[in-house]
């Protein structure tokens, strides 16, 4: 009997922090890169803040490395990529 009140409680205590990892990162990490409209639709800003990371970067080698690996990722276009080079 005391065993199962143990795993219960650690079930429940478990369960707890996955909903809160999740509301945390909905709140704080991806609502960061979001912007609602006056209608209600949702923009987001993740490839706008990706692009202005890219062309902040300085020094043209690490630049044209992050460059050439979120086109192979598929995050940017190639005319994006031409024209942060």
């Amino acid at each position: 009997m005391k065993n199962k009140k143990v795993i219960i409680i650690i079930s429940i205590v478990f369960i707890t922090l996955i909903i809160l990892a999740v509301v945390f990162y909905f709140v704080f990490i991806h609502g960061k890169s979001l912007i609602i409209s006056e209608d209600g639709k949702f923009y987001s800003t993740a490839k706008e803040d990706l692009i202005e990371h890219l062309k902040s970067i300085e020094e043209s080698e690490l630049r044209k490395n992050q460059i050439d690996f979120f086109l192979e990722h598929n995050a940017i276009t190639q005319e994006e990529a031409e024209s942060l080079y």
